[in-house]
């Protein structure tokens, strides 16, 4: 029963936080585009066209970052839980991988 409560927790802790980052991203991605639309509207072509390269810059690392920070929780409690439950699948990739470059 304590092994259960914990990995519970951990998935409610990692969802709650991946939920959070991924609002709090999207939310700074709305204001890029939102600043970035602003200045555009006042401005003339040719730094109309750099900025909004400068936007779709932003716009990408906003993304990567993004992906990253839930790719991170979401590995975390996944890795987690398969330990909880006895399997070791960290152990069996860098087995597999080490395997393959020694061959």
């Amino acid at each position: 029963m304590g092994d259960t409560a914990i990995v519970l927790v951990g998935l409610l802790i990692g969802l709650v936080l991946g939920l959070s980052g991924v609002a709090t991203l999207l939310n700074l991605m709305s204001d890029v585009v939102s600043n970035a639309q602003t200045q555009l509207s006042q401005l003339g072509a040719a730094s109309t066209i750099i900025l909004l390269v400068m936007a779709l810059i932003l716009i990408i690392k906003v993304r990567v970052l993004s992906s990253l920070i839930v790719g991170a929780i979401v590995g975390a409690v996944a890795e987690f839980i398969l330990e909880a439950n006895g399997i070791h699948i960290f152990e069996a990739i860098r087995s597999a991988v080490f395997g393959l470059l020694g061959s």
